[in-house]
This record gives C-alpha cells, structure tokens and sequence, in this order.
C-alpha cells in the first residue's frame, strides 16, 4: 500500500498546475443567480443570503494587481469539475490568472504535496478544502508563512482564525443537507423499513457533519426506519467492499444513505450485480450516472446538492475583496437542495455552473422534462 500511495501522489503532481492564461473582457457582466432584479454592473451572484461580488471599479483595481490564485479540489469528479470551472470563471470575470488546479482525492499526502507546488508557483491565493482538520494546520501553515492568501472550503484546520491564517471559509448548511437526504430516503421506502449507511470514517468537517446529520435524523424523526448497521470507508473506493459486506448481512435492507456520490458510484454496480431491483439508495452530489439511474427509476431514489459552482466562484470573490482591504464575512453559508427529475436540469446548473450533458439532455428528453 505504501508504494500505491505513492504512486497516486507523483501522479497527481504529474497533473497539477496547468497553468491556464485568460483573455480578460473589457465589459464584466452581471451574474445573477436568483433574483429577478438586474444587478449592479460588475460581477454579482446571489450567495449567503446577498448580491456577493465586486463592483466594475473594483474589478479594474483588481486587475491592476496582476494577481494568479490556484485551487485544490477535495476529489476529482464531477464536483471537483464544477468547483474548477466556477473558479476560472470567477477569476476570469474578476482579471485574476489562474495559476494552478489539483485534486487531493480527500487524501492529506497529496494535499501536502499540492500545496508544496502552489507555494513554488509563487501564488497570490489558493482555494481548497482542508482534510483531516486535526492535522491539517501542519499543511498549511507553510501557506501562510509564504504570505499566500487562503479561502477554505468546506472546513477549515483547528485553530485557524478567519482574518489570521486564512481569508474566509465558503460552506454550505451541511446539517441540514444531512437532513435532506433523511427525508428523501424515508420517502422513497415508505417511511417505514431497515436502511444502511456508508460513511466517512476519517476526520472529514463536510462529510462527518452531513453523515452525522442523517444518521441523527433518522433516529430522531422515523421510528419505524431502523438504521441496522453504519459502515466507515477511508475512501471513495473502499464503498464496493463495505457495500458488499453490509448487504451480505442484511439481504433484506430496503435502502441506504451512502456519504457522497463518487462512493455511490461503487454501491451502485455491487446492488445492481445482485439483483436488488428495489433497494433505494439516497446520496449527496450531482453524478452523471447517478442522474441517469435516477431518470431511469433504478435504485438511486435521490440527490441532495449543493453548489460546487458557487463555493469556488464566492471563494474567489472572497480573496478579491480581501485584497481591496474590504471586511469578508468569517464564513458565507450557502444552501443545499434536493434533485428531482423535474428539477434536475435546473440544479445542475446551479450546482456546477453548466447544462446537464448530452446524455442527461437525451434521458430528460425521452421521460418527457
């Protein structure tokens, strides 16, 4: 294992840093997510409950600062995608260089080593998501010393101050996404029945705080749905296994909560490969082939998410602000929602700042959304 492990981290320092160059447009666009109201001119999106962006004149004093930032996606999926593409979208509209992109794949190591790489590229502003908060100051703290301004997402590392260590820390309600995925998996077995559930079994604020939410939800709010037993993976890869395990034990089970899509991914082919027609599974994050069992009205019975789009593009916005000498919130808290097929052309966008791709369009199509 320790020679894999290495051979993931010189792979993931083969693919980070490409270093992208953006024309920057003269005239900035409003963005205005949610309201029906034309915002200021500049580049504005709706987030924590506010217009969140910066002003044309604040753009151009941006721009004069010829500043690069680099992000650090937490895995590198379809969510890690729509956090890269609301990133260079927000430095582009902002005349920000992107300076470099990587993935850690919730792994601490590879996060090291990411950091270690931006630090050399001589960056003005990193956006990641810490893992393992315990340790993970050890990881940054070399950030800082650097003078690179950090905007965490997600979670941050213990005892790091906002306007100390770090800039801002974007996040989302995780409880109540917990919460979410509750109420669809209670709904989709008819509120009564066993379940199980996949969960992250390391120090994770994002996952812990969501799978924990679930599991107190379920407990607290459906007496007729036993969660027989909970299982813990290190990673995304590990859930075919765990899966494997828990239905051998519990054939009977009527659905599970698994923590995050990529992991569903692999519970998904282990149900399949049995035959359990009828076994609903509930997850957290937009997934291509989530999204289709979904339409298809196969075992995924629902979606909770979030916006990866605008965590990365108000993470941005952040730092930009920071850099104006501006007062930035110590945390900007966004939502989380539940997909639907009806609303699943609408959330994808939300959430990773772009059309559902060609085969989601054609299964919406033939289903009639």
């Amino acid at each position: 294992e320790p020679r894999e492990r290495k051979r993931e981290v010189a792979k993931m320092k083969k693919k980070i840093a490409m270093v992208l160059a953006f024309a920057m447009t003269a005239n900035v666009t409003a963005v205005n997510v949610f309201a029906e109201e034309e915002a200021a001119d500049g580049y504005y999106f709706e987030w924590a409950g506010e217009q969140w962006g910066l002003s044309s004149e604040e753009i151009e004093k941006v721009k004069e600062m010829d500043l690069s930032f680099a992000i650090e996606t937490p895995t590198e999926s379809e969510f890690g995608y729509g956090q890269m593409r609301g990133f260079e979208d927000a430095c582009k509209a902002l005349g920000i260089k992107v300076a470099g992109e990587a993935s850690c794949e919730l792994d601490p190591a590879t996060q090291q080593a990411n950091m270690e790489n931006f630090i050399s590229m001589g960056v003005d502003g990193i956006v990641c998501q810490p893992q393992d908060a315990d340790t993970a100051a050890s990881r940054f703290d070399s950030v800082v010393d650097a003078g690179i301004k950090l905007a965490f997402t997600g979670s941050k590392p213990k005892d790091y101050e906002a306007g100390k260590q770090y800039v801002t820390m974007v996040t989302d309600e995780f409880a109540e996404e917990g919460v979410l995925a509750a109420d669809y998996l209670a709904e989709s077995i008819g509120g009564e029945g066993e379940i199980l559930a996949i969960t992250i079994s390391s120090v994770n604020e994002v996952s812990n705080t969501r799978d924990g939410a679930f599991v107190d939800a379920v407990k607290e709010k459906y007496p007729d749905i036993e969660l027989v037993e909970e299982g813990g993976i290190e990673s995304a890869s590990d859930a075919g296994s765990v899966a494997s395990g828990l239905l051998a034990r519990y054939p009977e089970a009527d659905g599970m909560f698994v923590t995050f899509s990529t992991p569903a991914l692999e519970v998904l082919d282990i149900v399949k490969s049995l035959g359990m027609k009828d076994f609903k599974i509930v997850t957290i994050d937009l997934d291509t082939v989530c999204c289709l069992d979904m339409i298809n009205e196969g075992n995924i019975a629902g979606i909770v998410c979030d916006s990866a789009y605008y965590y990365a593009a108000a993470a941005v916005v952040g730092l930009a602000k920071d850099f104006l000498g501006q007062d930035v919130p110590d945390e900007l808290s966004g939502p989380g929602k539940q997909v639907t097929v009806d609303n699943m052309r609408e959330m994808w966008q939300w959430s990773f700042g772009t059309d559902v791709p060609e085969s989601l369009d054609e299964a919406l199509k033939a289903v009639g959304k």
